[in-house]
């Protein structure tokens, strides 16, 4: 094998499914919470099978993420919402000191 590992690492994760209807649109999403990627949650659209690291501070840059989740543009102020709600890492990692 080629390949060289530079690491491994196992870790019990935290994962939220979610299945959102918007006037129009059907989303599905996977956040998932790591203590990885300096405390960014792992958002994946079900539908693009793409990957995006958010918190907080990032969704006012929903050039970032909005094409890539596959979110349409008159649901975007709805999910500015939405990810207020959900992407709190500090609860979550108190999660994982149990």
């Amino acid at each position: 094998m080629k390949l060289e590992f530079l690491s491994e690492q196992k870790e019990q994760q935290l994962l939220h499914y979610f299945c959102i209807i918007s006037n129009n649109h059907r989303y599905d999403l996977t956040i998932g919470y790591s203590e990885h990627f300096f405390g960014k949650a792992m958002v994946t659209s079900l539908q693009t099978g793409n990957m995006v690291l958010l918190c907080q501070e990032d969704t006012p840059n929903d050039e970032f993420w909005a094409y890539k989740l596959g979110i349409e543009q008159e649901d975007i102020p709805e999910f500015y919402e939405f990810f207020d709600l959900v992407l709190h890492t500090q609860s979550f990692q108190e999660q994982y000191e149990h």
